[in-house]
């Protein structure tokens, strides 16, 4: 242990006498300097995240009150994409960098949960002893399932196909190289262009409601149709063998002509031919084609904003070798809005479904190895958690105003908001999402020319 700890202290010791001040890998970016105009980074990088929750659904009419929600769910989502980067320096401290991933697989799983210890089956799910329809009718042949769950994973299957193109300009304001009086800061704009496969999650629906995507070798795309931009700026500042950082970010997201909506299929989906219960109400039919309604029945997309803060520890350098070993540690908090879009009930549901503002909070360890200019291995995990929100629960009339006349919706009724189902959105029905974990490993190899 002697000899580990005065390695360990001669190897900080040496980082913190040699060289000048670098920028975090956070702040770090690619510069055309007046003796080596051209900058060129390339990477390859290997992205997978599991998350895991319990969803659980109010109680219509409680025996128990004071039980709250009963669990229904535990549902996975694992993701794996492989990620090419390339970052171009277009001037002095001034990037350019484009990201194209292609999805591996994104494939999203429930089951039946547990009650105090207790497996919830088919006789004590709400899901599957459901009885009516989007209106609230009772449906041909009770019980009618929601969807398909059992004690085996239900899986829908997504992936095997490239993901939304990223490109983005990042512009080094200061450089604590250049001048060691002030810090690196950094500020950023990407944009995700909608390039992706639409993923249509009510297509071709059996009439158990089963997704066609439930079957390995008939994978569905994942793409969502949108744009986003997210605006960013950090601040990092070298003190020897510690590097500080921040950062802060909003992201804004807008749709595109091609942007999904629970309107899309509202004629098939009131009057379906399948056998399946109504999925959406026949007021539907005509409140979405209604110019009143416009966008208030169409996608309600969030923004996130969040703050990261973190600190690089850089035990061994050797600037005449160009040769560096990083460690990264960080923490964030991530603000998503509410919203009307795909969330962990929509590949089951086959709905886009209105979500309650969520907080997003994780910790992150970084490992960067720089054999020499040119090459360079990164690794890194995470692991955050999710507030507990609702995944459905439509307002009944526009703008959350109580409309009058009909409520079912099974006859015209202006006032009725056409996302409004009964089974998923009314007081007692609606669903609650809890215990997120969400941990993600990433693995890249990094060229420098």
């Amino acid at each position: 242990m002697g000899r580990l700890r005065q390695g360990l202290t001669t190897a900080f010791l040496f980082a913190a006498l040699t060289g000048p001040a670098g920028a975090a890998e956070m702040t770090r970016l690619q510069s055309a300097e007046p003796g080596d105009p051209f900058a060129l980074q390339f990477s390859i990088r290997w992205d997978r995240e599991q998350e895991r929750a319990t969803i659980s659904r109010e109680q219509a009419y409680a025996p128990t009150p004071a039980q709250g929600d009963l669990t229904e769910l535990r549902y996975s989502r694992v993701k794996n994409d492989l990620v090419t980067r390339a970052a171009l320096a277009l001037y002095t401290d001034l990037e350019l960098h484009v990201e194209v991933p292609y999805s591996l697989g994104d494939d999203a799983a429930w089951r039946f949960g547990s009650r105090n210890g207790i497996p919830v089956n088919a006789s004590t799910s709400s899901i599957a002893q459901n009885g009516v329809d989007a209106m609230g009718r009772p449906c041909v042949a009770a019980p009618c399932s929601l969807f398909p769950v059992g004690s085996e994973e239900n899986t829908v299957f997504h992936g095997g196909n490239l993901g939304d193109l990223r490109a983005g300009l990042a512009w080094g304001i200061f450089n604590d190289q250049r001048d060691d009086t002030k810090p690196y800061w950094l500020v950023g704009l990407d944009v995700t262009f909608p390039t992706a496969p639409l993923y249509d999650p009510a297509e071709n629906r059996g009439s158990n409601w089963q997704s066609p995507h439930a079957v390995e070798a008939k994978r569905g795309a994942s793409g969502e149709k949108v744009w986003r931009y997210d605006l960013y700026t950090a601040l990092s500042r070298r003190f020897g063998v510690v590097d500080p950082y921040f950062k802060a970010h909003v992201t804004a997201v807008l749709p595109s002509s091609s942007t999904y909506s629970n309107c899309d299929h509202v004629a098939e989906l009131a009057n379906p031919t399948n056998g399946a219960p109504a999925q959406m109400t026949l007021a539907a039919v005509t409140n979405c084609a209604d110019p009143r309604w416009k966008d208030d029945a169409k996608a309600k997309l969030p923004f996130v904003a969040g703050l990261t803060f973190g600190t690089e520890l850089v035990p061994f350098e050797d600037t005449k070798e160009d040769q560096k070993v990083t460690f990264d540690f960080r923490v964030w908090a991530d603000y998503t809005s509410s919203s009307r879009f795909y969330n962990e009930l929509t590949d089951a549901s086959g709905k886009l479904h209105d979500t309650e503002a969520y907080l997003t909070m994780g910790a992150y360890m970084g490992l960067y190895l720089r054999a020499s200019r040119w090459v360079s291995l990164q690794a890194t995990a995470s692991l955050a958690t999710r507030s507990s929100h609702w995944l459905s629960g439509e307002s009944l009339g526009k703008g959350g105003q109580p409309p009058s006349g009909d409520l079912s919706g099974a006859t015209p009724n202006p006032d009725l908001n056409p996302n409004f189902d009964w089974r998923y959105d009314a007081p007692g029905n609606r669903f609650r999402i809890s215990e997120v974990s969400v941990f993600s490993l990433g693995v890249a190899g990094v060229l420098t020319f």
